[in-house]
């Protein structure tokens, strides 16, 4: 993953937010996206490091998503997409791992949009994605993004993911967080929002402060749980953004490592959570 890979998509999205041009329908572009992309082993070695993932050559979920990550930004940032990629908050993720994807192996992937859809708090759209490796199913992946305050008259209404109940635990582990993490994940992820990256740039959307990657820290805490299952469900909600430097808890609060199971990243303060995941058996 490449900085520059990104640089003109977030050009793009920065244009969109700009009173100029021509104004969109509140209907998706019917566009997809497929691309046949290699699982190197030393682009994978370098996230695995990151996100604390022990190294073998099965592959990571969240190495599947940043792979298939600037193919949806891509998609997001299309000039007929009616709301604006800069801005939109990842707030759902669902990943359902058909099989094992190997180091050395090649993904076929498909993208496409799906929505927008009716949110209390806005309008949210969904890019879905599907891996296969000749012809085998791998993953199917939902990574739903809401644009806070923006409603649009063609949203479709759908069930909302329901809020966890959620009291804090005792910490199993403490996360020291620096800024630099922002820099670390962008590097072998190709997500350079700035909003990771530069205080400024996250005060302009609202953060007192830069914040971390929601997928480093749904990615870190799966590999803290490292199921070994053949087939399961990853679901993550991404409820209060880290702001960096920061400490935050991690525990797992139902079930056990190495199975199906669910663990929280919380504020240590308040005991709020930043990220909720859960490891289910795949129906």
């Amino acid at each position: 993953m490449m900085a520059d890979s990104m640089l003109p998509i977030y050009a793009r999205a920065l244009f969109k937010t700009l009173p100029v041009g021509p104004r969109t329908g509140p209907e998706l572009p019917d566009h997809a996206i497929d691309r046949s992309i290699p699982l190197e082993p030393v682009a994978y070695a370098g996230f695995a490091h990151v996100v604390g993932h022990g190294l073998d050559d099965i592959v990571h979920p969240g190495y599947l998503h940043i792979l298939g990550f600037p193919l949806s930004m891509q998609l997001l940032a299309d000039p007929e997409v009616p709301l604006p990629m800069m801005g939109m908050v990842h707030i759902h993720n669902r990943v359902d791992m058909h099989s094992r994807a190997r180091l050395g192996e090649v993904v076929d992937f498909h993208l496409e949009l799906a929505g927008p859809f009716e949110h209390t708090k806005g309008t949210t759209i969904e890019v879905r994605l599907e891996a296969k490796v000749d012809g085998r199913p791998v993953m199917d992946e939902v990574s739903t993004y809401l644009a806070k305050g923006r409603k649009l008259s063609g949203a479709k209404p759908k069930a909302q993911v329901p809020h966890l109940e959620f009291t804090a635990p005792q910490p199993s582990a403490l996360w020291r967080l620096d800024p630099i993490i922002g820099q670390r994940y962008a590097k072998v992820s190709g997500d350079y929002n700035p909003i990771h990256l530069n205080g400024l740039a996250a005060k302009g959307f609202g953060f007192p402060r830069q914040i971390a990657h929601g997928m480093y820290s749904a990615s870190r805490a799966f590999s803290a749980m490292d199921p070994r299952l053949e087939s399961y469900r990853w679901d993550v909600s991404f409820a209060k953004p880290i702001l960096l430097p920061g400490t935050v808890g991690y525990a797992l609060t139902e079930g056990r490592r190495h199975e199906a199971a669910q663990s929280a990243v919380f504020d240590l303060k308040n005991g709020k959570p930043h990220v909720l995941s859960r490891v289910a058996h795949l129906e």
